[in-house]
C-alpha cells in the first residue's frame, strides 16, 4: 500500500465490513478483506477486518481515537456519537498524511432533519465550531449540496428502508473551492439513515447546464423551484435560491410557514396530487410567514415528478408582495399533520 493511499471502511454492518472507497475514488461496498489482500496479504487483511468491526461495536462514551493494528492505521470517521460508522485505513508510515475529509450523520425521516456532528465542517473547509452534533433542516443541509441524482436522493430520505443508497454530489460553499463527495446511505430503521459522506477527489467537478439555468433564474427574476413531498407538503430541496427571510417550519418552530387559510387550501389540491386525480395545479396569493412579520404573498405552481414514489412535487413560486395582516398561529402549534 502506497504511503498515500488511504482506504474508507464501512462499519455500519456488523460483521459485515466493506470498502466505501480506495485511491480517492467511490467503491460499491466491497469486502474490506478483500481489498486489503493484495498489498497485506490474506492473514493480515483478515485480522485487520475483524479488529475493525470489533472496535467498531465495542461500548463507548467517547468518540474514539486513531490506533494501530497489525502495522495498519486506522482514524475513525467524526460521527453523530460514540459509535464508528467507518474508519480510514493505511499503512502506519502514513502517520504525518491526513485522511481525506468526512463525516458521518443520520437522517431522520419523520421530522426531515440531518444530524451531522460538528467535525463535518472540514468538508467544506472549515473548523468545527462547538462540540455538539447539529440538527439540520432537509433543506438547509442541501442548500450548497448539488447531488448528481437529487430526485434518488429524496426518494431513499423519504423511505429509508428502502434499501442502501449511493450517489455523488458537489459540494459548493460559497467562498470555499467546490469540492468532489460521494454519499452513502444505509437504513437503520423504518424512518431513520446511516450516512457517511467523504471527499472524493478522483471525482471530475461538473455543473449541470440545468443547475446554472436554475441558478441564473434565481438571480435575474422573483422565481424560486422546490422539490417538496405531497404527503407533508415539506421543502426538501431548493432548486434555486430560496425566498429570503421566510420562517420554514422547523427552523424557528413548528409552525407551517403558509398561512393556516392557505395551508388548507394547499392540501386540498395536495390530496388529488396524492391520489393520483391530477399531475399539476396552481395556487395563487399564498401567504408565507416572514421571520421579521408579516407574510410574503406568492403565486405557486407545482407538477408532481414522473416516476417519483413516495410522490414528489416541484413548485414554483413568484413573490408578489408582503402583507402586514395578523398572525393567528401560537408558536407552539405544531402544523398540519400531513395526508
Amino acid at each position: 500500500m502506497a504511503s498515500v493511499e488511504w482506504v474508507l471502511a464501512d462499519l455500519r454492518e456488523p460483521g459485515r465490513p466493506a470498502v466505501l472507497s480506495r485511491d480517492g475514488a467511490p467503491r460499491a461496498r466491497t469486502s474490506l478483506s478483500r481489498a486489503l489482500t493484495d498489498p497485506f496479504g490474506a492473514r493480515r487483511a483478515r485480522s485487520v477486518a475483524a479488529e475493525l468491526d470489533r472496535w467498531a461495536r465495542a461500548p463507548r462514551t467517547e468518540k474514539p481515537s486513531t490506533f494501530v493494528v497489525e502495522g495498519i492505521r486506522c482514524v475513525p470517521v467524526p460521527g453523530t456519537t460514540a459509535e464508528v460508522a467507518a474508519a480510514w485505513v493505511a499503512a502506519e508510515s502514513v502517520d504525518t498524511t491526513d485522511p481525506p475529509a468526512a463525516a458521518a450523520f443520520t437522517w431522520d425521516s419523520i421530522e426531515r432533519r440531518f444530524c451531522v456532528p460538528p467535525e463535518s465542517a472540514a468538508l467544506v473547509g472549515r473548523r468545527a465550531v462547538g462540540e455538539k452534533p447539529a440538527s439540520v433542516l432537509s433543506a438547509d443541509a442541501l442548500r450548497f449540496v448539488e447531488v448528481d441524482d437529487t430526485i434518488g436522493l429524496v426518494q431513499a430520505m423519504l423511505v429509508p428502508d428502502r434499501g442502501p443508497w449511493t450517489g455523488t454530489a458537489t459540494l459548493r460553499p460559497g467562498s470555499s473551492a467546490s469540492k468532489r463527495v460521494s454519499v452513502s446511505l444505509l437504513p437503520t430503521g423504518p424512518s431513520a439513515l446511516s450516512g457517511v459522506v467523504f471527499e472524493a477527489p478522483t471525482l471530475p467537478i461538473t455543473r449541470r447546464v440545468e443547475s446554472l439555468a436554475m441558478t441564473s433564474m434565481a438571480q435575474v427574476s422573483n422565481i424560486h423551484v422546490v422539490v417538496m413531498d405531497v404527503e407533508k407538503m415539506r421543502v426538501l430541496r431548493w432548486l434555486t435560491d430560496p425566498p429570503s427571510g421566510i420562517a420554514w417550519k422547523g427552523r424557528r418552530d413548528d409552525r407551517d410557514a403558509p398561512h393556516p387559510d392557505d395551508v388548507r387550501r394547499i392540501f386540498e389540491v395536495a390530496s388529488g396530487v396524492f391520489s393520483g386525480t391530477q399531475r399539476r395545479a396552481a395556487l395563487d396569493g399564498v401567504r408565507l410567514r416572514r421571520l421579521e412579520g408579516g407574510w410574503l404573498i406568492v403565486d405557486a405552481a407545482g407538477e408532481i415528478v414522473d416516476g417519483a414514489d413516495p410522490p414528489l412535487v416541484i413548485i414554483q413560486m413568484v413573490a408578489r408582495g408582503v402583507s402586514d395582516e395578523p398572525d393567528p398561529v401560537p408558536p407552539d402549534d405544531t402544523g398540519h399533520p400531513g395526508l
